[in-house]
């Protein structure tokens, strides 16, 4: 006579939360943004969004959500979405992977990949320097846009602060967001038109010309906001709304929409 057996099999998941950086110099850290960071005055970084985040994200209510920063950069968005009540896992590259480059014939795109990958150390750094200093219980995933970790688990809400226009591929950065989202994504980014112009207007800007290797190689497309509606519509977030204000892009004043659709 034979006994049932029941095996007890447990399945080890791996974690997708990278470990906290201790970063004591912000020397050792490249800002995307200007913040104020406590112990450590006032660091520049290309935009200077300070005093604006809510503007610049549309005003949504964070509290009491879970938030996925995609593209976190320095941490500005994560650290004010946190501020505002929301559990946060901020998203980005390091210097495992490599950036989303436009491979120019011309140019030596390996030098350019591994100049790329020391340069996302330094971003990570400024991360961390801020998150320790702001005290943060963020967590940080780092991996590529187009294959996020299932394992970060369902959030309510996405946000794309300026990272559409560095990818080749923005309508699958969307996807695989979307595949984790249960209300909300929030894009915010440059138009190739004016805001008049964008009303009509659906199509991109390729960025990348063949004639200009030797010019800027992270730049993909300029994406105007009735195409990201379209994108986010695919993907069933339909209802949406769109607000347009001006920040500071070094000593430049830039427009910038900001969509929020919901599923």
């Amino acid at each position: 006579m034979m006994e049932d057996c029941t095996f007890n099999r447990e399945t080890t998941v791996e974690s997708p939360y990278a470990p906290p950086r201790h970063i004591s110099s912000a020397d050792d850290c490249y800002f995307y943004h200007t913040m104020d960071v406590p112990g450590h005055g006032t660091v520049q970084g290309e935009w200077d969004l300070r005093g604006l985040v809510n503007k610049y994200l549309g005003y949504y209510n964070f509290k009491g959500k879970r938030v996925l920063d995609v593209g976190a950069a320095s941490g500005i968005l994560s650290f004010h979405i946190e501020k505002q009540g929301a559990e946060v896992v901020s998203f980005d590259l390091s210097e495992n992977f490599d950036w989303d480059i436009v491979p120019f014939f011309e140019n030596d795109n390996d030098s350019a990949k591994s100049e790329r990958r020391s340069h996302l150390r330094k971003i990570n750094n400024g991360y961390w320097l801020c998150h320790e200093a702001f005290g943060s219980k963020a967590r940080m995933v780092n991996g590529v846009v187009y294959d996020m970790p299932q394992a970060i688990g369902p959030v309510d809400v996405s946000v794309f602060g300026s990272i559409l226009l560095h990818l080749r591929d923005p309508f699958l950065a969307l996807e695989n967001a979307a595949r984790l989202t249960t209300e909300s994504i929030i894009v915010s980014d440059l138009s190739p038109y004016g805001r008049f112009a964008s009303r009509f207007k659906k199509n991109p800007r390729f960025m990348p010309k063949s004639s200009e290797p030797f010019g800027i190689n992270d730049g993909w497309f300029r994406l105007p906001p009735l195409l990201i509606k379209e994108y986010l519509g695919i993907l069933g977030f339909k209802r949406s709304t769109l607000t347009w204000n001006k920040f500071m892009y070094g000593q430049r004043e830039r427009q910038i929409y900001t969509i929020i659709a919901h599923r």
